[in-house]
């Protein structure tokens, strides 16, 4: 594949999956040496500082659908990164049509778990996915004054965990290689 080829199927995979922007695989994006993060925050990037450390919180506030508001000016860690899917695709080791069945089929599992924190009462906030799933599972539920609930809780947990083991297998980089 061409590095022109791979820049268009990129640009079609990132466009339909979003999921490392949108708080669905990360919470924090650290910036790095070099960068200003009163430059990221002017250009309206949730931009926050903890020991001394500054990162960017997530969901991205620069994405409407799906699509970076500041490509050109997003800070590095988002430049230099490309989820497993893009790597396989690079390589050859999968084709683009099967790393776009792959995003299809993970983000109706986000938009299942969406769906279930909402029904357990937590309504969308701004919080990154895992933030709000562990407010959901942490508030405990009454038997008796919501059974309905026990239900939803468990297809939330079963969902939740079935998405957390398809990021890592098939989205985020292996530790060792970051």
């Amino acid at each position: 594949m061409s590095p022109e080829e791979f820049y268009l199927a990129a640009s079609r995979l990132c466009a339909a999956c979003g999921m490392c922007c949108d708080g669905t695989m990360f919470q924090i994006v650290r910036m790095q040496p070099g960068e200003v993060p009163a430059e990221l925050g002017r250009l309206g990037l949730k931009i926050r500082c903890r020991d001394g450390e500054y990162f960017m919180e997530q969901p991205c506030s620069a994405l409407r659908e799906k699509r970076c508001t500041v490509y050109e000016q997003r800070p590095v860690r988002c430049r230099l990164f490309n989820c497993q899917q893009l790597g396989r695709v690079e390589s050859g080791e999968t084709s683009e049509s099967e790393a776009m069945t792959l995003i299809v089929e993970t983000r109706a599992l986000v938009d299942r778990v969406r769906g279930l924190i909402e029904q357990c009462g937590l309504r969308e906030d701004g919080q990154a996915l895992v933030e709000r799933y562990e407010r959901v599972a942490s508030t405990p539920v009454n038997q008796a004054l919501e059974p309905e609930l026990l239900a939803v809780r468990e297809e939330l947990e079963a969902t939740m965990r079935k998405l957390k083991l398809k990021l890592n297998r098939e989205f985020r980089l292996p530790p060792n290689s970051r």
